[in-house]
């Protein structure tokens, strides 16, 4: 059936991403074991590391940079790498869900590395740590670079917030889903609307 092959088709390219992350960090000089665990942690988005301190154990830029863009890339929905994969990239760049959930990742980076920055060795080492901790919390992943108990209120409440907010609906991350809370806000503005101008047609 259509549904059974769509299902084998997700999955293939689970395991594709899978394969490429586990490369991607062999490439990195991470040992065998330690990719092909770390990789399935990605994918999974389920953080489970082999080292106490996380990806921190590693101090590895390039690591950090591929450990980073597969959360990311398994925080999007499925359904979109399908729809690039039959050739339809209109319909998978217009997704809104996609754009809100880049937006929210573009500025929550933004305003921690800007908060942490008078904290960290350097601009760049802030941009580090926040841009990681930030995809890393809301796919719900769970791996670490740095310490964010010792970042400023601002900073952890923003983290907090990521994580009930989620990855996109479709992914392996978890949260609310970045679609519901694109919903919730429409119908707060629509019922807004209403109690100002309930006879408006």
């Amino acid at each position: 059936s259509k549904t059974t092959v769509t299902a084998r088709i997700l999955y293939i390219m689970y395991g594709a991403l899978t394969v490429a992350e586990m490369i991607a960090l062999l490439c990195c000089d991470m040992p065998l074991f330690d990719s092909v665990t770390t990789a399935f942690a990605t994918a999974g988005t389920g953080g489970f590391s082999v080292m106490n301190e996380s990806i921190a154990a590693y101090n590895s830029l390039a690591v950090e940079i591929v450990v980073a863009v597969f959360m990311l890339l398994f925080g999007i929905n499925f359904n979109l790498f399908y729809l690039i994969l039959i050739k339809q990239f209109k319909r998978a760049i217009k997704s809104e869900e996609l754009w809100t959930y880049l937006g929210i990742i573009a500025v929550a980076i933004g305003v921690i590395t800007l908060n942490i920055a008078p904290l960290a060795e350097s601009f760049g080492a802030a941009l580090r740590q926040a841009g990681f901790q930030v995809v890393s919390v809301i796919t719900t992943t769970g791996f670490v670079t740095a310490d964010f108990n010792s970042w400023p209120m601002i900073s952890q409440l923003i983290l907090v917030t990521l994580m009930f907010v989620g990855a996109c609906g479709g992914s392996t991350g978890g949260g609310l889903k970045v679609g519901r809370i694109i919903i919730l806000f429409k119908a707060c503005v629509r019922e807004l609307k209403r109690a100002l101008n309930p006879r408006r047609v």
